[in-house]
């Protein structure tokens, strides 16, 4: 279905009309805009026109892509004043642009004139005065700061996703116009490939600016995230350790990941069958008791952190699978997953309904690790639900990633000691 905001053939011309339709439409949302990025420059603002593609006391007529391209994308004014705005998407902007757009307005008669700029990236060579220059994200936040107060900051929000997600798809868009406020799946906003391929790029990138983790668990925060994310079902993304050295496939030694899919998403320690050197011995040297503290330990702290919320699920994973060709999707052939607190009577009796201990599930995993003949790997971490305790549907939703990593330190130590 064609969106009500896409009424122009040039990417960056639909996004500049998302804003000023939205603008347009909402009086409060527009007084907003103009003090946020532009104070005190109206003296009354309750007179402003909005317009693009267009000069002040100009008629809009039909004119073609090539006609707009000498024409200001959008412009705030009244009588005497005038703020210019223009914006680029992925093609560069330049001071004559500029100053070509300014002179323009000033033969229209105003002499009150400031301009504001917008790209994807910061620009710091192009410095002209009475212009201010802003980056797509921060418009993203803005609107985001207004949504509690207009509707249309919740529309504009929505098309900045959504064009994120097909620029990025189609490779039109190098860096990011949003900024990661969530996980907001739910009845209404069902998963989709391409947003969960959106918010997990900007979830690894916030995830990974995270000090905490470099410190605490040896994560090297400038390595190569998973290449090649699919165009279908869930999407995932692996941050590393310091120990990967250059030239080594990230299999070949443990790795965290980062999961987002239909019901959920997740981080988790991720154990690979293939990891190889110490942290396989390690691995494979621990015993029952060993294997057991590590866990509990695990599980208290994913209590101390979230307690019995239903919006999470600490858990253990074993799968093993097999891929017809790289580029598929696995084929399962065999699949554990069980809630890490059933096995310790300290958290089982706490859940809703109280659960009785349940050791098995563990003994099972432990027998597995010590005795695999297969292709076998192994996963302890967090799911987080999208429902009404959900711990993900804010700005914050990274940080409650960075603890459930956290909480799996007990056992980063063991394999890495």
């Amino acid at each position: 279905m064609r969106n009500i905001f896409d009424q122009y053939n040039e990417p960056e011309n639909k996004l500049t009309h998302s804003l000023v339709s939205c603008l347009y439409e909402d009086r409060k949302l527009l007084n907003s805009f103009v003090n946020k990025f532009c104070p005190k420059f109206f003296k009354n603002t309750s007179l402003l026109k909005i317009d693009e593609q267009t000069l002040p006391g100009t008629k809009r007529i039909e004119t073609t892509e090539d006609q707009r391209k000498g024409l200001p994308d959008a412009i705030i004014y009244n009588e005497d004043q005038c703020l210019i705005i223009e914006s680029k998407g992925s093609s560069s902007l330049t001071r004559d642009q500029l100053l070509r757009h300014e002179n323009t307005i000033k033969r229209r008669g105003f002499d009150k004139i400031k301009g504001i700029s917008i790209t994807v990236e910061s620009i710091s060579k192009i410095n002209v005065e009475n212009w201010k220059h802003l980056t797509w994200t921060q418009i993203y936040n803005w609107a985001y700061s207004e949504t509690k107060r207009s509707i249309w900051s919740k529309k504009l929000l929505d098309y900045f996703n959504v064009w994120e997600s097909k620029m990025v798809e189609k490779e039109y868009l190098k860096g990011s116009i949003t900024e990661f406020s969530g996980i907001h799946f739910d009845e209404e906003n069902e998963y989709s490939y391409l947003e969960g391929k959106r918010l997990l790029r900007l979830l690894a990138n916030k995830i990974r600016k995270n000090k905490t983790l470099e410190k605490e668990l040896g994560l090297n925060l400038s390595g190569k995230g998973r290449g090649g994310i699919k165009k279908h079902g869930s999407q995932w993304d692996i941050l590393t350790f310091k120990t990967l050295r250059s030239g080594q496939g990230f299999t070949s030694q443990p790795h965290l990941t980062i999961g987002i899919e239909a019901s959920h998403a997740g981080v988790s320690l991720s154990i690979p069958n293939a990891i190889k050197g110490q942290s396989r011995k390690n691995f494979n040297s621990l015993t029952w008791k060993k294997f057991e503290k590590i866990i509990f330990n695990i599980a208290k702290n994913y209590n101390d952190h979230f307690g019995n919320s239903e919006g999470f699920k600490p858990v253990i994973t074993t799968v093993q699978r097999r891929y017809p060709s790289q580029s598929s999707p696995p084929i399962y052939d065999a699949a554990i997953t069980f809630d890490i607190r059933t096995a310790f009577r300290e958290f089982s009796s706490k859940l809703k309904p109280t659960q009785k201990q349940q050791k098995e599930w563990l003994k099972a995993i432990f027998e597995l690790i010590k005795n695999k003949r297969s292709n076998i790997h192994y996963q302890v971490g967090a799911n987080f639900f999208y429902n009404k305790q959900s711990f993900i549907n804010n700005k914050n939703a990274d940080k409650v990633f960075s603890k459930a990593l956290l909480a799996c330190k007990p056992l980063v130590k063991h394999l890495f000691k």
